[in-house]
């Protein structure tokens, strides 16, 4: 069972994101739920533009610190629509109800997507077999959970991801399903890709063409694994969908701080040096098998058809 943080407040929220706390893109979107959720329940606002201020400002936060991040900004999207939706007369704890009910299905229906999205990916694994991994995501370990207790009988070559190495998450989640780990630098992945039969990594976010951002090495493993001739399968909610690129934004690639990949003292002098901390890439469509959603395995070209039905069924409930 995926369990979140137990946010206390709206700020609790945006403080948790910002330590790196909050990890993976569906967690992010269903923290965001939470954020808009809990100002609606725990706040006093003036007047309906007092609420829209406060929303515009978790808003502003959530997406300065996790720009890349799809989930965040349909939450956002979502809760802006059922706010428009109102008559200027009705009554402010109406709206902010209806609101808190919105953000409640967006968690459960995450929850509840990851949790089916596992099954669905879990299928893919025969007895036997061999995968290799990338990063940390939930819904990567929804599918891994699902095939070990289905009784599947397989092996997993888990890349350590750096420079936060949060694949050791993963690892451990491992370790208690009991099944075997080969964990690896980023590095030699070429040396380890032959003896895999398929590779299964996660998203943080999906273009409209079905392209896919996600930890920064995804693209370089998935390029491998057409000269290697591997499958490449990646595990997502539908919600991890970036609706902006339907109008020609590109996702915005996050970078983080230098100091995560160089410490005091490893350079006599930083002169003519730039530090660049790139942490996510972008995996074409074209080199993706098949993304393992909730609703089965699709064509990553087919992944926009499934958005307006998700919207409707989360606005209307």
């Amino acid at each position: 069972m995926l369990q979140d943080i137990q946010f206390k407040s709206a700020q609790h929220v945006i403080d948790e994101v910002r330590n790196m706390n909050v990890k993976g893109g569906s967690p992010f979107g269903r923290a965001a739920a939470w954020a808009y959720s809990l100002a609606c329940t725990q706040e006093r606002f003036a007047g309906r533009a007092d609420l829209t201020a406060r929303f515009d400002d978790i808003s502003s936060q959530l997406l300065a610190l996790k720009p890349t991040m799809a989930t965040i900004y349909n939450t956002k999207s979502l809760v802006y629509k059922k706010l428009d939706s109102f008559p200027e007369e009705t009554a402010l704890d109406i709206i902010t109800c209806e609101i808190d009910a919105l953000c409640q299905r967006i968690i459960h229906y995450s929850l509840d997507s990851v949790s089916r999205l596992g099954e669905n990916g879990a299928n893919l694994i025969r007895d036997g077999a061999s995968v290799l991994m990338h990063s940390y995501s939930s819904a990567l370990m929804s599918v891994f959970t699902a095939a070990a207790r289905q009784g599947r009988k397989f092996s997993l070559t888990c890349t350590e991801s750096r420079p936060l190495r949060e694949s050791r998450v993963a690892a451990k989640i491992l370790q208690e399903l009991h099944v075997p780990v080969t964990y690896i630098t980023d590095a030699s992945v070429w040396e380890f890709m032959p003896a895999c039969d398929l590779i299964i990594m996660g998203a943080d976010t999906i273009a409209w063409d079905g392209s896919v951002a996600n930890k920064m090495g995804t693209a370089l493993i998935s390029q491998l694994a057409q000269c290697c001739r591997k499958p490449v399968y990646i595990a997502s909610e539908l919600y991890k969908l970036d609706r902006r690129t339907a109008q020609g934004h590109p996702i915005v690639l996050e970078r983080r701080v230098p100091d995560e990949i160089v410490s005091p003292g490893d350079f006599d002098s930083m002169d003519g040096i730039e530090v660049v901390n790139q942490f996510f890439d972008l995996t074409p469509a074209n080199q993706i098998t098949g993304l393992i959603t909730e609703r089965g395995v699709i064509a990553p070209a087919t992944v926009s058809l499934n958005w307006d039905q998700l919207e409707a069924q989360l606005l209307n409930g």
